[in-house]
């Protein structure tokens, strides 16, 4: 009897979560979505748009590889803290869950995927 609920499948499914999760919000800061430049604009940070959402597609398509899982993982938590560093500041602390959750859950689908216990 094959098992299918894995540590490693268990990585997978995390991974495809912050997969979809950081691919959209990626793609729509490059394509430069209405929310999006509302968003950066409140914030004052309307020309790191762009940037900020090649970094994000940069890091997801680098945690999908079991190779440069490591490097990805390291690239969206930190793009996660900056996230959390401008929701204390300018947001006065609010959703500040969510990229704390998907910095996380990045080293999280990459620790299971890639590391077993002997």
């Amino acid at each position: 009897m094959k098992k299918y609920l894995t540590l490693k499948n268990l990585g997978w499914v995390i991974t495809g979560l912050v997969v979809v999760m950081l691919g959209m919000s990626g793609i729509s800061k490059v394509i430069g979505t209405e929310e999006m430049v509302t968003n950066f604009t409140s914030m004052n940070l309307l020309p790191y748009l762009a940037l900020v959402g090649v970094m994000e597609v940069i890091g997801v398509g680098l945690l999908i590889f079991p190779k440069t899982s490591k490097y990805g993982a390291l690239l969206l938590s930190s793009i996660m803290s900056g996230a959390v560093a401008l929701h204390f500041s300018l947001m006065g602390g609010a959703n500040f869950m969510v990229p704390v959750m998907l910095g996380l859950f990045a080293w999280a689908g990459h620790c299971l995927r890639n590391y077993t216990v002997k």
